[in-house]
């Protein structure tokens, strides 16, 4: 396991650390939920980063192995094919989930119904389901080939 991999583990936690402090000062304004988010976010990342640091450090040869199939599956051809293609699929899709939502955001901005707060939650189960399509389309063409 490479060294980089703790000190961006550590870089996580400090971070996580200084959002921390940076909620507590803002403890009274709106603000304070967004650092709170980033501490819970940053420091999970660096604690998972410095967990399988030293998981693999004990676990050298399966590691070893681990490192020899990614390299495998990087090159192999089909999956490449199947991970542009799911690639593309995904973005279509996403475009036209985009395209129906401006008209109803455009419909809802119209009518005076929608506030801000809905945009966010909707921009994030967006992004959320374009990294399951992504996933779901390359697993289902990968089964059609295989």
């Amino acid at each position: 396991m490479k060294r980089s991999n703790i000190i961006y583990g550590l870089t996580c936690i400090i971070l996580s650390g200084i959002s921390l402090y940076i909620a507590i000062i803002f403890d009274a304004n709106k603000m304070s939920g967004v650092f709170y988010g980033l501490t819970g976010a940053l420091g999970v990342g660096g604690i998972v980063s410095i967990a399988q640091y030293f998981y693999w450090k004990r676990h050298n040869e399966k590691y070893e192995e681990k490192l020899e199939i990614e390299r495998i599956e990087q090159q192999d051809e089909l999956k490449q094919k199947l991970r542009d293609k799911s690639g593309r699929y995904a973005y279509f899709i996403g475009m036209s989930i985009t395209a129906l939502s401006i008209m109803a955001y455009s419909l809802l901005g119209v009518l005076n119904i929608m506030d801000t707060e809905y945009i966010v939650t909707y921009l994030s189960i967006y992004l959320i389901s374009q990294l399951f399509i992504g996933i779901i389309v390359f697993h289902h063409l990968l089964r059609k080939y295989n």
